[in-house]
Protein backbone atom coordinates (compact mmCIF):
# COMPACT_ATOMS: atom_id res chain seq x y z
CA UNK A 1 0.00 0.00 0.00
CA UNK A 2 2.80 2.42 0.95
CA UNK A 3 4.55 1.61 -2.34
CA UNK A 4 1.40 2.38 -4.39
CA UNK A 5 0.88 5.67 -2.52
CA UNK A 6 4.50 6.68 -3.10
CA UNK A 7 4.28 5.74 -6.77
CA UNK A 8 1.23 8.00 -7.26
CA UNK A 9 2.87 11.01 -5.62
CA UNK A 10 4.55 13.34 -8.17
CA UNK A 11 6.78 14.72 -5.41
CA UNK A 12 8.10 11.34 -4.30
CA UNK A 13 8.90 10.46 -7.92
CA UNK A 14 11.36 13.38 -7.96
CA UNK A 15 14.17 12.60 -5.50
CA UNK A 16 16.24 15.65 -6.45
CA UNK A 17 13.30 18.01 -5.95
CA UNK A 18 12.42 16.35 -2.65
CA UNK A 19 16.00 16.61 -1.44
CA UNK A 20 16.41 20.26 -2.41
CA UNK A 21 13.12 21.08 -0.69
CA UNK A 22 13.83 19.40 2.65
CA UNK A 23 17.55 20.23 2.63
CA UNK A 24 16.83 23.91 2.03
CA UNK A 25 13.99 24.06 4.54
CA UNK A 26 15.89 22.47 7.42
CA UNK A 27 19.30 23.75 6.33
CA UNK A 28 18.17 27.38 6.26
CA UNK A 29 16.64 26.96 9.72
CA UNK A 30 19.85 25.34 10.99
CA UNK A 31 22.06 28.17 9.72
CA UNK A 32 20.25 30.59 12.01
CA UNK A 33 19.48 28.18 14.87
CA UNK A 34 23.06 27.01 15.43
CA UNK A 35 24.78 29.68 17.54
CA UNK A 36 28.02 31.23 16.25
CA UNK A 37 31.02 28.90 16.56
CA UNK A 38 28.90 26.09 18.07
CA UNK A 39 29.82 23.69 15.28
CA UNK A 40 32.77 21.39 15.87
CA UNK A 41 35.97 23.18 14.79
CA UNK A 42 33.95 26.03 13.26
CA UNK A 43 36.24 28.69 14.83
CA UNK A 44 39.29 27.16 13.13
CA UNK A 45 37.52 26.78 9.79
CA UNK A 46 36.20 30.35 9.91
CA UNK A 47 39.75 31.59 10.42
CA UNK A 48 41.07 29.47 7.56
CA UNK A 49 38.42 30.74 5.14
CA UNK A 50 39.00 34.32 6.28
CA UNK A 51 42.75 33.87 5.86
CA UNK A 52 42.36 32.56 2.29
CA UNK A 53 40.14 35.54 1.48
CA UNK A 54 43.02 37.76 2.59
CA UNK A 55 45.65 36.00 0.49
CA UNK A 56 46.87 33.36 2.95
CA UNK A 57 46.23 30.43 0.58
CA UNK A 58 49.30 28.73 2.01
CA UNK A 59 49.43 29.78 5.69
CA UNK A 60 52.69 31.61 6.36
CA UNK A 61 52.08 34.03 9.24
CA UNK A 62 53.51 32.72 12.52
CA UNK A 63 53.90 33.83 16.11
CA UNK A 64 57.14 33.68 18.12
CA UNK A 65 56.61 29.94 18.80
CA UNK A 66 56.18 29.13 15.10
CA UNK A 67 52.42 28.57 15.38
CA UNK A 68 50.45 29.64 12.30
CA UNK A 69 47.58 32.09 12.39
CA UNK A 70 45.93 35.13 10.85
CA UNK A 71 45.44 38.78 11.79
CA UNK A 72 41.83 39.78 12.47
CA UNK A 73 40.69 43.41 12.54
CA UNK A 74 40.22 44.41 16.18
CA UNK A 75 36.44 44.84 15.97
CA UNK A 76 36.01 41.49 14.19
CA UNK A 77 38.29 39.87 16.74
CA UNK A 78 36.20 41.25 19.62
CA UNK A 79 33.07 39.54 18.31
CA UNK A 80 34.89 36.35 17.34
CA UNK A 81 36.57 36.07 20.73
CA UNK A 82 33.29 36.75 22.55
CA UNK A 83 31.59 33.72 21.00
CA UNK A 84 34.73 31.60 21.14
CA UNK A 85 34.89 32.21 24.89
CA UNK A 86 31.23 31.71 25.76
CA UNK A 87 31.02 28.33 24.03
CA UNK A 88 33.07 26.86 26.87
CA UNK A 89 30.24 27.72 29.24
CA UNK A 90 27.86 25.36 27.46
CA UNK A 91 26.27 22.95 29.92
CA UNK A 92 26.73 25.17 32.95
CA UNK A 93 23.79 26.26 35.10
CA UNK A 94 21.37 28.72 33.46
CA UNK A 95 23.45 28.94 30.28
CA UNK A 96 21.63 29.58 27.01
CA UNK A 97 22.25 31.66 23.93
CA UNK A 98 19.32 33.99 24.56
CA UNK A 99 21.30 35.38 27.50
CA UNK A 100 24.52 35.24 25.49
CA UNK A 101 23.08 37.42 22.73
CA UNK A 102 21.61 39.82 25.27
CA UNK A 103 25.11 40.23 26.74
CA UNK A 104 26.59 40.50 23.25
CA UNK A 105 24.30 43.39 22.30
CA UNK A 106 24.89 45.23 25.59
CA UNK A 107 28.66 45.18 25.58
CA UNK A 108 30.83 48.08 24.43
CA UNK A 109 33.34 47.62 21.62
CA UNK A 110 36.67 49.37 21.60
CA UNK A 111 37.65 51.97 19.01
CA UNK A 112 38.07 50.82 15.41
CA UNK A 113 41.57 52.35 15.18
CA UNK A 114 43.13 49.53 17.21
CA UNK A 115 45.71 47.31 15.47
CA UNK A 116 44.67 43.86 14.21
CA UNK A 117 45.00 40.86 16.53
CA UNK A 118 46.89 37.67 15.70
CA UNK A 119 44.73 34.54 16.15
CA UNK A 120 45.96 30.95 15.84
CA UNK A 121 44.36 28.64 13.28
CA UNK A 122 44.42 25.71 15.73
CA UNK A 123 44.21 22.85 13.25
CA UNK A 124 42.72 24.23 10.05
CA UNK A 125 46.04 25.41 8.58
CA UNK A 126 46.62 22.02 6.96
CA UNK A 127 43.39 22.04 4.92
CA UNK A 128 43.57 22.67 1.17
CA UNK A 129 41.81 25.86 0.01
CA UNK A 130 39.28 23.97 -2.19
CA UNK A 131 37.36 23.03 0.94
CA UNK A 132 36.59 26.68 1.62
CA UNK A 133 35.64 28.27 -1.71
CA UNK A 134 32.00 29.15 -0.80
CA UNK A 135 33.10 30.45 2.61
CA UNK A 136 35.89 32.50 1.04
CA UNK A 137 33.30 34.12 -1.22
CA UNK A 138 31.27 34.99 1.87
CA UNK A 139 34.29 36.48 3.60
CA UNK A 140 35.15 38.56 0.53
CA UNK A 141 31.60 39.86 0.22
CA UNK A 142 31.50 40.54 3.95
CA UNK A 143 34.69 42.57 3.80
CA UNK A 144 33.46 44.45 0.73
CA UNK A 145 30.23 45.60 2.38
CA UNK A 146 31.67 45.96 5.86
CA UNK A 147 29.89 43.17 7.71
CA UNK A 148 30.63 42.48 11.36
CA UNK A 149 31.44 38.99 12.59
CA UNK A 150 27.95 37.51 13.10
CA UNK A 151 26.41 38.59 9.76
CA UNK A 152 29.61 37.59 7.96
CA UNK A 153 29.53 34.14 9.56
CA UNK A 154 25.86 33.71 8.61
CA UNK A 155 26.59 34.73 5.02
CA UNK A 156 29.45 32.23 4.84
CA UNK A 157 27.17 29.53 6.23
CA UNK A 158 24.43 30.28 3.70
CA UNK A 159 26.82 30.15 0.74
CA UNK A 160 28.34 26.92 2.03
CA UNK A 161 24.87 25.41 2.49
CA UNK A 162 23.92 26.33 -1.08
CA UNK A 163 27.11 24.88 -2.57
CA UNK A 164 27.15 21.60 -0.62
CA UNK A 165 23.42 21.07 -1.13
CA UNK A 166 23.86 21.57 -4.87
CA UNK A 167 26.67 18.99 -4.93
CA UNK A 168 24.58 16.43 -3.07
CA UNK A 169 21.61 17.12 -5.36
CA UNK A 170 23.84 16.51 -8.39
CA UNK A 171 24.95 13.18 -6.93
CA UNK A 172 21.32 12.15 -6.35
CA UNK A 173 20.45 13.14 -9.92
CA UNK A 174 23.15 11.02 -11.58
CA UNK A 175 23.45 7.96 -9.33
CA UNK A 176 21.77 4.80 -10.59
CA UNK A 177 19.70 2.74 -8.12
CA UNK A 178 20.61 4.68 -4.94
CA UNK A 179 18.80 7.99 -5.29
CA UNK A 180 16.71 7.56 -2.14
CA UNK A 181 19.64 6.08 -0.23
CA UNK A 182 21.80 9.09 -1.08
CA UNK A 183 18.96 11.45 -0.19
CA UNK A 184 18.69 9.90 3.26
CA UNK A 185 22.47 9.92 3.85
CA UNK A 186 22.68 13.59 2.89
CA UNK A 187 19.85 14.38 5.33
CA UNK A 188 21.27 12.59 8.36
CA UNK A 189 21.34 14.98 11.35
CA UNK A 190 25.14 15.25 11.30
CA UNK A 191 25.23 15.73 7.51
CA UNK A 192 22.63 18.50 7.63
CA UNK A 193 24.34 20.11 10.63
CA UNK A 194 27.73 20.21 8.91
CA UNK A 195 26.32 21.72 5.73
CA UNK A 196 24.85 24.51 7.87
CA UNK A 197 28.12 25.57 9.54
CA UNK A 198 31.53 26.65 8.30
CA UNK A 199 33.51 23.41 8.03
CA UNK A 200 35.11 21.06 5.51
CA UNK A 201 33.07 17.95 6.31
CA UNK A 202 29.89 19.09 4.55
CA UNK A 203 31.77 19.45 1.26
CA UNK A 204 33.68 16.22 1.91
CA UNK A 205 30.47 14.19 2.21
CA UNK A 206 28.84 15.86 -0.80
CA UNK A 207 31.90 15.22 -2.97
CA UNK A 208 32.01 11.64 -1.67
CA UNK A 209 28.43 11.23 -2.87
CA UNK A 210 29.34 12.63 -6.30
CA UNK A 211 32.40 10.40 -6.79
CA UNK A 212 30.55 7.29 -5.63
CA UNK A 213 27.70 8.10 -8.03
CA UNK A 214 30.03 8.66 -10.99
CA UNK A 215 32.02 5.46 -10.41
CA UNK A 216 28.86 3.41 -9.95
CA UNK A 217 27.41 4.93 -13.12
CA UNK A 218 30.54 3.98 -15.05
CA UNK A 219 30.53 0.47 -13.58
CA UNK A 220 26.91 -0.19 -14.52
CA UNK A 221 27.50 1.04 -18.08
CA UNK A 222 24.52 1.15 -20.38
CA UNK A 223 25.86 4.11 -22.33
CA UNK A 224 25.13 6.61 -19.57
CA UNK A 225 28.58 6.98 -18.02
CA UNK A 226 30.31 10.35 -18.19
CA UNK A 227 33.76 10.60 -19.87
CA UNK A 228 36.80 9.79 -17.69
CA UNK A 229 37.90 13.44 -17.54
CA UNK A 230 34.72 14.28 -15.68
CA UNK A 231 35.37 11.59 -13.08
CA UNK A 232 38.96 12.84 -12.87
CA UNK A 233 37.76 16.37 -12.09
CA UNK A 234 35.38 15.32 -9.32
CA UNK A 235 37.79 12.70 -8.00
CA UNK A 236 40.51 15.35 -7.71
CA UNK A 237 38.25 17.74 -5.81
CA UNK A 238 37.10 14.94 -3.52
CA UNK A 239 40.60 13.71 -2.75
CA UNK A 240 42.31 17.08 -2.29
CA UNK A 241 39.71 18.42 0.13
CA UNK A 242 40.95 16.16 2.98
CA UNK A 243 43.87 13.69 3.03
CA UNK A 244 41.63 10.87 4.28
CA UNK A 245 39.53 11.22 1.12
CA UNK A 246 42.38 9.69 -0.88
CA UNK A 247 40.73 6.30 -0.33
CA UNK A 248 37.94 7.26 -2.74
CA UNK A 249 40.34 6.59 -5.64
CA UNK A 250 39.77 2.89 -4.91
CA UNK A 251 36.22 3.24 -6.28
CA UNK A 252 37.64 3.80 -9.75
CA UNK A 253 38.48 0.08 -9.73
CA UNK A 254 34.80 -0.82 -10.10
CA UNK A 255 34.57 0.93 -13.47
CA UNK A 256 36.41 -1.79 -15.41
CA UNK A 257 36.49 -5.61 -15.43
CA UNK A 258 39.12 -7.19 -13.21
CA UNK A 259 41.10 -8.50 -16.17
CA UNK A 260 41.41 -4.99 -17.66
CA UNK A 261 42.69 -3.29 -14.51
CA UNK A 262 46.43 -3.89 -15.15
CA UNK A 263 46.24 -1.98 -18.44
CA UNK A 264 43.57 0.57 -17.51
CA UNK A 265 45.54 3.71 -18.35
CA UNK A 266 42.42 5.86 -18.44
CA UNK A 267 41.70 4.94 -14.84
CA UNK A 268 45.18 6.09 -13.87
CA UNK A 269 44.36 9.42 -15.49
CA UNK A 270 41.32 9.65 -13.23
CA UNK A 271 43.11 9.03 -9.95
CA UNK A 272 46.63 10.45 -10.44
CA UNK A 273 45.73 14.19 -10.41
CA UNK A 274 44.03 13.96 -7.02
CA UNK A 275 46.78 11.87 -5.48
CA UNK A 276 49.52 14.11 -6.90
CA UNK A 277 47.85 17.32 -5.73
CA UNK A 278 47.24 15.86 -2.26
CA UNK A 279 50.89 14.91 -1.91
CA UNK A 280 51.97 18.31 -3.24
CA UNK A 281 49.72 20.13 -0.78
CA UNK A 282 50.97 18.06 2.14
CA UNK A 283 54.54 18.96 1.16
CA UNK A 284 53.73 22.67 0.74
CA UNK A 285 51.78 22.83 3.97
CA UNK A 286 54.14 20.51 5.86
CA UNK A 287 51.10 18.37 6.77
CA UNK A 288 50.49 20.86 9.59
CA UNK A 289 47.71 19.79 11.98
CA UNK A 290 48.70 22.13 14.80
CA UNK A 291 50.50 19.43 16.74
CA UNK A 292 51.58 22.10 19.24
CA UNK A 293 48.19 21.58 20.88
CA UNK A 294 49.06 17.96 21.66
CA UNK A 295 52.53 18.93 22.85
CA UNK A 296 51.02 21.43 25.27
CA UNK A 297 48.26 19.04 26.32
CA UNK A 298 50.39 15.93 26.90
CA UNK A 299 53.83 17.29 27.75
CA UNK A 300 55.44 14.80 25.34
CA UNK A 301 58.29 15.91 23.04
CA UNK A 302 57.26 17.63 19.81
CA UNK A 303 58.95 14.90 17.73
CA UNK A 304 56.35 12.38 18.93
CA UNK A 305 53.82 14.29 16.78
CA UNK A 306 56.12 14.76 13.82
CA UNK A 307 54.82 12.58 10.98
CA UNK A 308 58.27 11.62 9.70
CA UNK A 309 59.52 10.62 13.16
CA UNK A 310 56.27 8.79 13.91
CA UNK A 311 56.47 6.81 10.66
CA UNK A 312 59.92 5.57 11.60
CA UNK A 313 58.63 4.64 15.04
CA UNK A 314 55.69 2.81 13.45
CA UNK A 315 57.97 0.77 11.19
CA UNK A 316 60.10 -0.16 14.17
CA UNK A 317 57.19 -0.96 16.50
CA UNK A 318 54.03 -1.69 14.45
CA UNK A 319 52.39 -3.37 17.44
CA UNK A 320 52.04 0.01 19.13
CA UNK A 321 49.71 1.18 16.34
CA UNK A 322 47.77 -2.10 16.35
CA UNK A 323 47.19 -1.91 20.12
CA UNK A 324 46.12 1.73 19.94
CA UNK A 325 43.73 0.96 17.05
CA UNK A 326 42.18 -1.93 18.95
CA UNK A 327 41.79 0.33 21.97
CA UNK A 328 39.89 2.86 19.85
CA UNK A 329 37.48 0.16 18.69
CA UNK A 330 36.31 -0.08 22.28
CA UNK A 331 34.62 3.28 21.70
CA UNK A 332 32.36 2.03 18.90
CA UNK A 333 29.16 3.03 20.71
CA UNK A 334 30.11 6.72 20.78
CA UNK A 335 31.50 6.57 17.24
CA UNK A 336 28.20 5.06 16.01
CA UNK A 337 26.14 7.82 17.61
CA UNK A 338 28.39 10.50 16.16
CA UNK A 339 28.18 9.01 12.66
CA UNK A 340 24.42 9.62 12.80
CA UNK A 341 24.22 12.81 14.83
CA UNK A 342 26.88 13.93 17.27
CA UNK A 343 26.09 17.65 17.08
CA UNK A 344 27.76 20.77 18.43
CA UNK A 345 31.16 20.04 19.91
CA UNK A 346 30.23 16.35 20.38
CA UNK A 347 28.10 17.51 23.30
CA UNK A 348 24.63 17.66 21.77
CA UNK A 349 22.95 14.29 21.31
CA UNK A 350 19.70 12.81 20.09
CA UNK A 351 17.59 10.32 22.06
CA UNK A 352 18.92 6.76 21.79
CA UNK A 353 15.68 5.63 20.11
CA UNK A 354 16.34 8.06 17.26
CA UNK A 355 19.86 6.74 16.69
CA UNK A 356 18.46 3.22 16.46
CA UNK A 357 15.61 4.26 14.17
CA UNK A 358 17.81 6.28 11.82
CA UNK A 359 20.40 3.49 11.69
CA UNK A 360 17.66 1.01 10.79
CA UNK A 361 16.37 3.42 8.14
CA UNK A 362 19.84 3.60 6.60
CA UNK A 363 20.03 -0.20 6.36
CA UNK A 364 16.54 -0.43 4.86
CA UNK A 365 17.26 2.22 2.23
CA UNK A 366 20.36 0.21 1.28
CA UNK A 367 18.15 -2.73 0.24
CA UNK A 368 18.47 -2.00 -3.47
CA UNK A 369 18.68 -4.57 -6.24
CA UNK A 370 21.35 -3.82 -8.85
CA UNK A 371 20.19 -4.60 -12.37
CA UNK A 372 23.53 -5.85 -13.67
CA UNK A 373 25.26 -9.18 -14.14
CA UNK A 374 27.00 -11.07 -11.35
CA UNK A 375 30.55 -10.14 -12.36
CA UNK A 376 29.79 -6.41 -12.37
CA UNK A 377 27.96 -6.63 -9.06
CA UNK A 378 30.85 -8.56 -7.54
CA UNK A 379 33.31 -5.94 -8.78
CA UNK A 380 31.19 -3.13 -7.32
CA UNK A 381 31.00 -4.93 -3.98
CA UNK A 382 34.74 -5.66 -3.81
CA UNK A 383 35.91 -2.11 -4.48
CA UNK A 384 33.22 -0.51 -2.34
CA UNK A 385 34.20 -2.68 0.64
CA UNK A 386 37.87 -1.91 -0.02
CA UNK A 387 37.09 1.80 0.09
CA UNK A 388 35.18 1.45 3.37
CA UNK A 389 37.84 -0.62 5.10
CA UNK A 390 40.64 1.47 3.63
CA UNK A 391 39.02 4.65 4.89
CA UNK A 392 38.90 3.31 8.45
CA UNK A 393 42.58 2.33 8.20
CA UNK A 394 43.62 5.72 6.79
CA UNK A 395 41.69 7.68 9.45
CA UNK A 396 43.31 5.61 12.19
CA UNK A 397 46.76 6.02 10.62
CA UNK A 398 46.49 9.80 10.12
CA UNK A 399 45.45 10.45 13.71
CA UNK A 400 48.00 8.01 15.02
CA UNK A 401 50.83 9.77 13.20
CA UNK A 402 49.80 13.36 13.93
CA UNK A 403 47.86 13.29 17.21
CA UNK A 404 48.59 10.22 19.29
CA UNK A 405 51.19 10.32 22.11
CA UNK A 406 53.30 7.25 22.80
CA UNK A 407 51.92 6.81 26.30
CA UNK A 408 48.38 5.88 25.28
CA UNK A 409 45.93 3.00 24.95
CA UNK A 410 43.96 4.42 22.02
CA UNK A 411 44.30 6.71 18.99
CA UNK A 412 43.58 10.32 19.87
CA UNK A 413 41.39 12.72 17.88
CA UNK A 414 39.11 10.21 16.14
CA UNK A 415 35.48 11.28 15.95
CA UNK A 416 32.46 9.51 14.52
CA UNK A 417 31.57 12.39 12.20
CA UNK A 418 34.62 11.56 10.09
CA UNK A 419 33.06 8.20 9.18
CA UNK A 420 29.77 9.67 7.95
CA UNK A 421 31.71 10.51 4.80
CA UNK A 422 32.18 6.83 3.92
CA UNK A 423 28.47 5.95 4.16
CA UNK A 424 27.84 6.28 0.37
CA UNK A 425 30.35 3.52 -0.55
CA UNK A 426 29.16 1.53 2.48
CA UNK A 427 25.58 1.67 1.16
CA UNK A 428 26.71 0.52 -2.29
CA UNK A 429 28.83 -2.28 -0.79
CA UNK A 430 25.94 -3.55 1.32
CA UNK A 431 23.49 -3.45 -1.58
CA UNK A 432 25.87 -5.14 -4.03
CA UNK A 433 26.56 -7.89 -1.49
CA UNK A 434 22.94 -8.63 -0.59
CA UNK A 435 21.36 -7.68 -3.94
CA UNK A 436 17.90 -7.64 -2.41
CA UNK A 437 15.59 -4.76 -3.16
CA UNK A 438 12.36 -3.34 -1.85
CA UNK A 439 9.89 -1.66 -4.14
CA UNK A 440 11.11 1.81 -5.06
CA UNK A 441 7.94 3.38 -3.68
CA UNK A 442 8.53 1.76 -0.29
CA UNK A 443 12.19 2.84 -0.25
CA UNK A 444 11.22 6.37 -1.27
CA UNK A 445 8.59 6.65 1.45
CA UNK A 446 10.99 5.39 4.13
CA UNK A 447 13.84 7.62 2.93
CA UNK A 448 11.71 10.77 2.83
CA UNK A 449 10.21 10.03 6.23
CA UNK A 450 13.70 9.44 7.62
CA UNK A 451 14.97 12.67 6.03
CA UNK A 452 12.16 14.74 7.53
CA UNK A 453 12.64 13.05 10.91
CA UNK A 454 16.37 13.80 10.75
CA UNK A 455 15.75 17.46 10.02
CA UNK A 456 13.23 17.83 12.83
CA UNK A 457 15.45 15.96 15.28
CA UNK A 458 18.50 18.06 14.46
CA UNK A 459 16.70 21.41 14.77
CA UNK A 460 14.95 20.26 17.95
CA UNK A 461 18.23 19.12 19.56
CA UNK A 462 19.93 22.44 18.74
CA UNK A 463 17.08 24.60 20.03
CA UNK A 464 16.53 22.59 23.22
CA UNK A 465 20.21 22.47 24.14
CA UNK A 466 21.36 25.92 23.01
CA UNK A 467 18.44 28.28 23.40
Amino acid sequence: MAGRIAARSPLVRQPVAVFVLVATLFGFAAVFAIPPLRGADEPAHFLRAYGIAHGQVVPSLQDAQGRKGIFLPARLHDDYQFFETVRYRFGTADFNYRRVFADFLRRNNGPDERPPVFVLYAGSEGYAPMAYLPYVAGALIGRLIGLDFVPMLLLMRLLGLAATTALAAYAIAIVPYFKWTFLFIAMLPIALFERAIVCADGAALSLGLVVTALCLRAACGGGVAEPPWQRALWMTLCVVIKPSQIVFVVLEGMTRPFKELPRAWRSLGVIIPGVALTVAWLMVGSADMAAWRMVEGTGEPAEHFNIGWKLRFLLAQPQHFVNAALGSLGNLYELWREVIGGLGWRDTHLPLALYILLSATFVVTCLVRLDCNVSIRRRIAVFSWLAVLGYWAVIFLIFYLAWTPLDTQWIHGIQGRYFTIILPPAAVALAATLNYGLREGVTATIAVAGAVLSGIAMIDAVIRSQW
